[in-house]
């Protein structure tokens, strides 16, 4: 049996011996479960920032892809677009220029879940290009739907300062998204209702619906965007998936007007 000894101090006590040993080990197993539940709480605190950080960009990227693939419409085999150029799928741009017998031997026809992995590769390309232009600004998942679709269909310069061939007024949507200007730059991109084929401006019924959409999206969270501290994560991304027919969209190959 193990000996206890008094002392340790002015009311202190210490116990030795055996039975104070298998305290002692015990304790020690506890401290070093104790630790290990640390690293594992951490390492979970960890992993559950970084799919917090992750989530808002996957999830828009989904819905931008249904938003998008509902104006494009589905073409399994390649086909010309209204302006005229190689394409297939949900309006991935082979190239510009009429489809080829090449084109047509190299692609076959798609099946629509190879066509929409194909398109949200298009549109992570095309989201990469709005957020380099709108750097700083503060935009919900509902505008970065709004604003990526947009540069899908026309190209992403669309978005920097131009003249509308149409009406001869300059636009610059992707500064009056950094300014807050969320309405104003909605409005601008309405203008761009039609396609400029053979050096004549033609509206598009697909383009003008589209674009109406699209205008919606910019616009439904303006409150939301302007109470951000810096960027809007959390917030619900497009879900108006509405079928406008096809919106002659071709990953940014028509020429805008």
């Amino acid at each position: 049996m193990g000996v206890v000894s008094w002392g340790g101090g002015p009311g202190g006590r210490r116990r030795t011996g055996p039975c104070i040993r298998r305290v002692g080990a015990r304790a020690s197993a506890i401290g070093a479960i104790d630790e290990r539940m640390r690293r594992l709480v951490s390492a979970l605190a960890l992993a559950a920032a970084v799919l917090l950080l992750a989530a808002p960009a996957q999830a828009v990227t989904k819905k931008t892809a249904r938003f998008v693939a509902s104006f494009e419409g589905f073409y399994s085999c390649v086909y010309a677009d209204p302006a005229g150029h190689a394409t297939i799928g949900y309006g991935h741009l082979i190239h510009y220029g009429p489809p080829t017998k090449k084109d047509r031997r190299k692609w076959g026809c798609l099946t629509k879940a190879r066509a929409l992995r194909l398109l949200r590769r298009d549109l992570a390309a095309t989201e990469r290009e709005v957020f380099a232009r709108i750097e700083g600004a503060k935009v919900t998942p509902s505008m970065v739907t709004a604003l990526t679709s947009f540069a899908f269909n026309l190209g992403a310069g669309a978005l920097d300062r131009q003249k509308h061939r149409g009406s001869g007024r300059f636009t610059n949507i992707s500064r009056n998204v950094r300014l807050g200007r969320y309405r104003r730059a909605g409005k601008q991109m309405l203008l761009y209702d039609g396609v400029i084929i053979n050096g004549k401006r033609r509206e598009l019924k697909g383009l003008q619906i589209r674009r109406r959409k699209e205008y919606r999206l910019m616009v439904r969270d303006i409150d939301k965007a302007k109470s951000c501290v810096a960027a809007c994560p959390g917030t619900d991304g497009a879900d108006d998936s509405g079928n406008g027919g096809n919106g002659g969209g071709t990953g940014g190959g028509l020429p805008v007007g």
